[in-house]
C-alpha cells in the first residue's frame, strides 16, 4: 500500500543532480493560507494541552501526542512528489516531529551526522561515500522564518576532512557544542512554507543561538519502498498504532500509517535500529 502512483517528475535533472552532490534541496511548497492553518492548529493544540514548555520536540503522529490539525501534511502531494523524484516510487512516511521554540530560547547543537543512535562499532564508513545508496530523505518545513539548519554541502559523500576531524575528535557522531565553526558550514534560511530536503548523513547541526523569534517547524523523514531500507527507516513508533487509533485518523493519514506498517512488516531487519532510536530519544532528547 502506497500513497501515490507514478507521475511526471517535478524536479529538473539539474535539481536532482544538485541534491546528490550537495545533499540538500529547497522548494517552496505551502501557500500562506496553509501555513496559517497549521500555525493555528499548533497553537490550539498547545492551549488544549496546557503546554507551557518553551521548547519542545513533539512526535505528532503518536497517540497521546497527536496534533490532528497538522497530521495531513504527511499526505501533501507536492512533498511526496519531491520525495519520489529523490528516492523512487512508493514513498513511505517515517518520522514526524514538530519543533517548537519560543523567542528567547537558547537553541544550540553540535555539528553531527545522524548516526547518534547507532553503537560506534556498528557505524559503517561506507555509509559516507559516493556510491552508497541512502534510501532516506529528511525534510524541514518551517511555519515561521527559520534559519536553524546548518549543513556542510557534499559532506554526505565523503569521510570527515581534516577540519571536521579536528572538531569531531575520535567519533563519527557529534562535535562538542562549543567546537569551532566549520568553514564550509552553510546556514539554510527558510521562509514560511519553504521546505529543505536533505541527506542527514551530511555534517549538519541545529543552531539558532538565542532565538529572536518563535520557531515552529515540521520535521519529517521519508523512505522509498522501491529500495532496501537504510538505518533510519523505523523512526516512527509503529507499536503504538492500534486499530482503534488508526480508525480515529483522517483517511489519508490512516492510509499513510498503514503503508508504513506494511513496509515495516516487509523489513523486520530494521527493528534493531528502531530500538536504538527509541532508546536514544529517551536518553538524549526530551520529547513530548
Amino acid at each position: 500500500m502506497t500513497l501515490q502512483i507514478s507521475q511526471q517528475p517535478v524536479l529538473s535533472n539539474a535539481e536532482r543532480a544538485s541534491f546528490r552532490e550537495q545533499g540538500y534541496l529547497i522548494r517552496k511548497l505551502l501557500d500562506d493560507a496553509s501555513v496559517g492553518r497549521y500555525v493555528a492548529a499548533v497553537e490550539e493544540a498547545r492551549r488544549e494541552r496546557g503546554d507551557r514548555q518553551r521548547m519542545s520536540n513533539l512526535q505528532f503522529l503518536q497517540p497521546g501526542k497527536a496534533i490532528r490539525g497538522i497530521q495531513d501534511i504527511i499526505c501533501n502531494a507536492d512533498i511526496l512528489a519531491v520525495c519520489r523524484d529523490l528516492l523512487g516510487e512508493g514513498i513511505i512516511v517515517d518520522g514526524a516531529s514538530l519543533f517548537y521554540g519560543e523567542a528567547g530560547v537558547d537553541y544550540r547543537q553540535g555539528w553531527h551526522r545522524d548516526v547518534l543512535q547507532v553503537p560506534d562499532d556498528e557505524i559503517d564508513l561506507h555509509w559516507f561515500s559516493e556510491d552508497y545508496h541512502y534510501n532516506y530523505v529528511q525534510m524541514n518545513m518551517p511555519l515561521t522564518t527559520d534559519g536553524c539548519l546548518w549543513i556542510v554541502p557534499g559532506s554526505h559523500r565523503r569521510q570527515l576532512n581534516a577540519e571536521e576531524r579536528a572538531v569531531f575528535g575520535n567519533t563519527e557522531k557529534m562535535a562538542p557544542v562549543d567546537a569551532p565553526e566549520l568553514a564550509a558550514g552553510k546556514q539554510i534560511l527558510l521562509q514560511p512554507g519553504e521546505a529543505v530536503f536533505y541527506n542527514n548523513y551530511a555534517v549538519h547541526r541545529g543552531w539558532g543561538g538565542v532565538l529572536a523569534d518563535k520557531r515552529i517547524t515540521i520535521h519529517m523523514g521519508f523512505h522509498s519502498a522501491q529500495h532496501a531500507p537504510t538505518l533510519h527507516f523505523g523512526v516512527l513508533d509503529h507499536t503504538e498504532y492500534s486499530l482503534e487509533y488508526l480508525s480515529s485518523l483522517a483517511p489519508c493519514v490512516r492510509e499513510a500509517l498503514c503503508a508504513h506498517l506494511v513496509e515495516r512488516a516487509r523489513h523486520p531487519e530494521v527493528n534493531v535500529f528502531h530500538a536504538y532510536h527509541q532508546q536514544f530519544l529517551r536518553k538524549e532528547f526530551k520529547t513530548t
